[in-house]
């Protein structure tokens, strides 16, 4: 589907670098343009997604920001991985690297500042003392990062870290600062043996923002529509629990069978786009 034929009430869907992350950050921007989105998430992964350099230097930094802004297009969130506070770097070094981020967020008006939950866990420190750890580091980056008028939400559950299931999750919350959001990847939580639409009620006024990917019990990269991701059904529940965001679409599949990425984003968009088209009164 063209972005033309797209026209049908506003577009809730909106797309992660990531999905174009063998591009550099210009061509990443222009591909997803092209497919007639207007709003981002920006990956910061080392070793994955690397649009916003994570160990980059503040002039690395501005130049991308500078890319970004003059894209047009409008950033959701930085996706980023600056270390975890279960990993053994210092928390001193991974507090930097997040207010170096939050500048960037400020930059490109990025209202959001995504962090993982923790690296995997660990097998010589108990499981609570490393969830505590996890948890007061991002409380510390909350607090960093509201200075700079950026919120951080972290993404939980994660399949290939600490906290990747439901049941860890609700132990996480009540540790974390109220302002700290949540993002709710459906992969993840489809990886972790969980319904994405049937388990959302319980997280819904904690999130704060949304990605999608097809998955299956174990695995998170599938290719959308070969997973058993029930997309109708999350978007009703999430929508009768009153969430008004964007859906971010996150491909990071592995096999897949389409020539290019853009054809993979193409035909997920088609797939999803009737599903996820928003009513005007609630996308924001």
């Amino acid at each position: 589907m063209s972005a033309d034929a797209r026209t049908q009430g506003p577009i809730a869907l909106a797309c992660s670098t990531i999905c174009f992350r063998n591009e550099d950050l210009f061509d990443a921007l222009e591909r997803t343009k092209q497919q007639g989105f207007d709003a981002i998430d920006l990956g910061a992964l080392q070793g994955l997604c690397e649009h916003v350099p994570l160990f980059g230097t503040p002039d690395e930094l501005k130049e991308a920001s500078r890319t970004v802004v003059a894209s047009g297009l409008r950033v959701l969130s930085v996706n980023a991985d600056p270390g975890s506070f279960n990993d053994g770097t210092s928390p001193f070094e991974v507090l930097d690297r997040i207010e170096s981020l939050a500048v960037f967020c400020a930059e490109t008006s990025a209202p959001l500042l995504l962090l993982p939950c923790g690296a995997p866990e660990r097998d010589d420190i108990p499981y609570r003392h490393q969830l505590e750890a996890v948890a007061s580091g991002i409380n510390a980056a909350a607090a960093s990062a509201a200075r700079y008028g950026v919120r951080v939400a972290v993404e939980a559950p994660h399949h290939y870290r600490l906290v990747n299931t439901l049941d860890r999750v609700r132990e996480l919350l009540p540790l974390l600062d109220p302002e700290v959001g949540l993002v709710y990847d459906v992969s993840h939580v489809r990886a972790a043996g969980e319904d994405a639409a049937a388990s959302y009620a319980e997280f819904a006024s904690r999130v704060v923002h949304v990605h999608l990917r097809d998955a299956e019990t174990g695995n998170i990269r599938k290719v959308l529509g070969s997973g058993d991701v029930d997309f109708e059904a999350f978007h009703e529940a999430s929508q009768r629990a009153g969430y008004t965001g964007r859906y971010v679409l996150e491909l990071e599949t592995h096999d897949s069978p389409f020539a290019t990425k853009t054809e993979e984003v193409a035909d997920a968009l088609n797939r999803l786009d009737h599903v996820f088209r928003s009513p005007a009164k609630a996308m924001k």
